[in-house]
């Protein structure tokens, strides 16, 4: 059995004890409702599908919806997933890091995100993290690919059962407009369709994408498998970052928060379809 890479559990406070007392991690004016309106988004735009968390700068979005979605039919469909390849190709890494490869591998398999377990599973996985250039993507779904064609699994039956969301930094639209899709490669990988993009606030993405502090360290190549990555650390940053996490996961299951969500779904086009009425149903009972 794989010990997957460490954090704490948010959602038992049992768990947690006294270390969600005490000073928080600033958040900064607006945070808490452009926050609320990502979490909409994110919903929307990612489909019927299982929702997995790429790396740290999404972890926010993760804690909150958690919250939200607690005790609904989709709280079992959030995942987060601790990954950095820092602009590392796997040939780099396996040199460098010789176990790193199959390290990450087995860590995949258990959250059924190996390439097979894409194939058998009932529902796509959207992946969703901040995009600047889409390198993270890029290091996944590559992957992703190179491990399919490794045990001769039809890459067709994967691709299908995979969805992007990755969430930019508004900027004003034309037709100029750089959008990173648009400029790689291995995008043709994916099924048409496969890619959606939800733009947020500057103030938000720069906040979770570049300052904010986070609950663990970036899990990077040199400490994938490493059993130090297995074990919880008590800065005083990250416990700041927990009481953050904490108290978005406990925000998002009041009342109050969860009908706020709904009156904000119900505004995105994705209401006609069933399946999203279904839920902002779910959410507001």
């Amino acid at each position: 059995m794989f010990d997957q890479p460490f954090r704490w559990n948010i959602t038992n406070q049992i768990y947690l004890g006294s270390l969600v007392q005490g000073e928080k991690a600033n958040a900064y004016k607006g945070f808490s409702e452009q926050i609320l309106h990502c979490c909409s988004r994110v919903l929307a735009f990612a489909g019927d599908s299982d929702l997995t968390f790429v790396g740290r700068s999404p972890e926010s979005i993760f804690d909150h919806l958690s919250g939200l979605l607690f005790d609904t039919s989709w709280f079992d469909r959030l995942e987060l997933l601790q990954f950095s390849m820092r602009f590392f190709d796997e040939g780099e890494i396996r040199e460098k890091h010789p176990n790193a490869i199959d390290a990450m591998r087995a860590y995949l398999d258990q959250l059924r995100l190996s390439p097979q377990a894409l194939a058998e599973r009932p529902r796509p996985v959207a992946f969703i993290d901040l995009v600047a250039s889409g390198d993270t993507f890029s290091r996944l779904i590559m992957l992703l690919y190179k491990w399919a064609r490794g045990i001769q699994l039809d890459w067709g039956a994967v691709s299908r059962k995979i969805r992007l969301v990755g969430i930019t930094e508004r900027t004003k639209t034309s037709p100029k407009t750089w959008r990173w899709q648009q400029h790689a490669d291995w995008v043709s990988l994916l099924q048409r369709g496969a890619i959606k993009n939800v733009s947020i606030p500057a103030d938000l993405w720069r906040y979770l994408g570049n300052y904010q502090l986070k609950v663990t360290r970036s899990y990077t190549p040199a400490r994938w498998g490493s059993p130090d990555a297995t074990k919880p650390e008590y800065s005083e940053e990250q416990l700041k970052a927990l009481r953050l996490a904490y108290e978005l996961f406990e925000q998002g299951k009041t009342r109050e928060r969860r009908e706020e969500l709904a009156s904000v779904m119900v505004e995105e086009p994705a209401m006609k379809h069933r399946w999203y009425r279904a839920l902002v149903q779910e959410i507001r009972t």
